[in-house]
């Protein structure tokens, strides 16, 4: 089981949000878009091409690192771009939830569930 966060909106109702890692945003630039986080994607793609632009400069039309023969800085480089692209995972589903607090949901409470459906399903029924 996990744990949401349930937020609900004085007309649209119920949204829940996993608390925790986001298993899908790791490594996704589109992850974003899935879940309404427009300036966000905009950021994450805008940082993809400027890692992308500095590897090209470091490794040519290859792309690839050779981690046995590489230097200090370029190790240090890989470091930093498996960073950013798994920081979205810890923190994409706390970047949802003050989303929706920005549309106007209000948190409601926290709920223990197998899936999102689930805990929608429970927190609906418990209210009526």
């Amino acid at each position: 089981m996990s744990s949401y966060k349930v937020f609900k909106h004085p007309e649209k109702g119920f949204e829940a949000v996993k608390s925790g890692f986001a298993w899908f945003a790791p490594f996704n630039p589109f992850w974003p878009l899935f879940r309404g986080l427009w300036m966000l994607f905009i950021s994450y793609i805008f940082v993809i091409l400027i890692i992308t632009s500095i590897d090209y400069i470091f490794y040519g039309f290859e792309g690839y690192i050779d981690i046995a023969n590489a230097d200090d800085f370029q190790l240090i480089f890989l470091i930093i771009q498996i960073t950013i692209f798994v920081y979205p995972g810890f923190k994409g589903n706390n970047w949802t939830a003050l989303n929706l607090q920005k549309k106007g949901y209000i948190f409601d409470c926290s709920i223990e569930a197998d899936n999102k459906k689930e805990a929608l399903i429970f927190v609906t029924s418990s209210k009526t």
